[in-house]
């Protein structure tokens, strides 16, 4: 319970910050340098944050098709990523929602690096590489069979790195193990991070558990609250993609019995030979995983 009202007042706040936030005129980073957000902003340095947060933000439907009072009163826009959907009143209420935003968050993390791991890996293994198991449903198999995971590959050459399965395991249990437990907990190891030094474990008191910040930030993303409110917004969206783009790889691997790279490959080589309706109409198609 502590946790969850930790998490509740610490987005509340975030939220107010960042509505607040979006009738500034300038984004300052905090040796007050202007800066135009991380990867974007607008002329004169301008961060605007009013499109994403508060009343008057953009809305899953344009204006005209969707009138702002029939948006539910508690989507009020300090989650970000809050475009007023939510037809089946998950945001009711306060503590439960933000349970549904931490693991919505932990998701679309873990479904942007699933994304990227199954993409790369075939993508190297077609161009090259001496992958075991590159593409994603086959790798489990591969890894069964005595196979090792080589880092690192690329198409002109392996940097050996042979790690057995089990091994594997035993390393990401207890890594995310460790990592996890401190994240519930809201705490965190005494430890060393680069530019900040040694630190005590009271160094995360007060920190958002789900977003950057405290001793180990090193590309600085929490330095600037405007900053990292936009980034709040462009992590939920991009993580969303990533989550549907993950069972779309799913449902066409048991398709096609093929990876998203081989599918695209042949997409891109014969756009109208090769796309969804040539495939589900094919006569003889076997769906292997």
């Amino acid at each position: 319970m502590q946790l969850k009202a930790f998490s509740t007042r610490s987005v509340q706040q975030a939220g107010r910050k960042a509505v607040v936030a979006s009738a500034k005129p300038k984004a300052k980073a905090a040796s007050g340098k202007a800066t135009k957000g991380w990867g974007g902003g607008k002329e004169n340095n301008e961060v605007d944050l009013s499109a994403w947060y508060g009343p008057d933000r953009k809305l899953f439907l344009p204006g005209g098709l969707l009138d702002p009072e029939d948006v539910p009163s508690y989507l009020d826009g300090t989650l970000a990523g809050d475009y007023g959907y939510d037809p089946l009143g998950l945001g009711k209420d306060e503590e439960q929602v933000e349970a549904y935003r931490a693991n919505e968050l932990l998701h679309a993390r873990w479904a942007m690096l699933a994304a990227a791991g199954i993409i790369i890996p075939e993508g190297l293994a077609s161009n090259g590489a001496n992958l075991v198991g590159p593409t994603w449903f086959e790798t489990g198999a591969a890894m069964l069979e005595g196979g090792t995971l080589n880092y690192f590959a690329v198409p002109w050459g392996i940097i050996g790195n042979p790690l057995p399965l089990f091994l594997v395991v035993a390393i990401e249990v207890g890594l995310m193990g460790a990592v996890e437990k401190y994240r519930s907990e809201g705490t965190g190891p005494q430890g060393y991070a680069p530019g900040v030094g040694k630190f005590e474990p009271d160094v995360f008191d007060g920190v958002d558990p789900m977003y950057p910040g405290g001793p180990f930030d090193p590309l600085g993303l929490a330095d600037d609250p405007e900053v990292l409110a936009e980034l709040k917004v462009k992590e939920i969206k991009n993580g969303r993609l990533a989550m549907v783009s993950v069972l779309g790889f799913a449902v066409q691997g048991y398709v096609t019995g093929e990876g998203p790279y081989a599918n695209w490959s042949k997409h891109v080589a014969d756009p109208f030979g090769y796309n969804l309706l040539s495939v589900l109409g094919a006569e003889e198609r076997i769906a292997t995983l």
